[in-house]
């Protein structure tokens, strides 16, 4: 029985923290916003995808003893590196809409061929995503709840966040395409330039993050993730 409670509250420890771990508005977020803004639900659910794959490599990874490697300063200059490319391009894509919908009557939209590389690219690039799985790994360690934590509990964990991180995507999702319906064009085109402005500040701190690597970064901590 006890241990049946300590699987149960795995899995919610788990779902929380990735429905925690998503609220912080990142490009994702942004890209779902954006597909479900446009009526593309399917779009949407496609991007959601892509970052829960992403999280579920980057969490297995982490997990399973790769976290030196992950967070070392080489490694996240490069992954950072990609991740200015990938949101000047959609930042450049956001402008094309907007600019069209000021120069053609029928507004050009852009809809991704493949959402779910789309999501799982943008996902992979951002690497802080690790600090997440270590600390909240870490937290759960000092539950207590087994004596040993086995390869099983780790899949279990980071199923569970995984699962909460779509979780929230997916409601995201939702929300928006409800609240689109009574939001005029011209209210959809100021949160259009306002997420143009978030993808903006996004670039800004990769950039500052590279920069900070390049200048101060150290090697990483010989062992992040105690005990694993």
């Amino acid at each position: 029985m006890d241990s049946t409670l300590n699987y149960i509250t795995t899995i919610l420890y788990g779902l929380i923290l990735g429905f925690l771990s998503a609220i912080p508005v990142g490009a994702v977020q942004l890209e779902v916003i954006k597909s479900a803004m446009r009526g593309h639900r399917a779009n949407s659910l496609a991007l959601t995808a892509g970052s829960v794959t992403s999280d579920f490599i980057y969490g297995t990874l982490t997990l399973f003893g790769l976290g030196f490697f992950l967070t070392h300063p080489r490694f996240q200059i490069v992954i950072y590196l990609l991740g200015v490319a990938v949101l000047s391009f959609l930042l450049y894509r956001s402008y094309q809409e907007h600019r069209h919908h000021y120069h053609a009557e029928q507004p050009r939209i852009h809809r991704s061929r493949f959402p779910f590389i789309t999501g799982f690219t943008i996902a992979i690039t951002n690497p802080g995503i690790i600090i997440w799985w270590i600390v909240g790994f870490n937290i759960y360690s000092d539950l207590a709840l087994f004596d040993e934590i086995t390869a099983c509990v780790k899949l279990i964990f980071i199923v569970a966040a995984c699962g909460g991180l779509g979780g929230y995507l997916l409601f995201l999702t939702i929300l928006i395409g409800r609240i689109k319906r009574n939001l005029s064009d011209r209210v959809l085109m100021r949160m259009n330039l306002a997420l143009m402005g978030l993808l903006t500040v996004l670039i800004l701190y990769f950039l500052f993050k590279i920069v900070q690597l390049m200048l101060h970064g150290r090697p990483a901590l010989q062992n992040p993730m105690p005990g694993l």
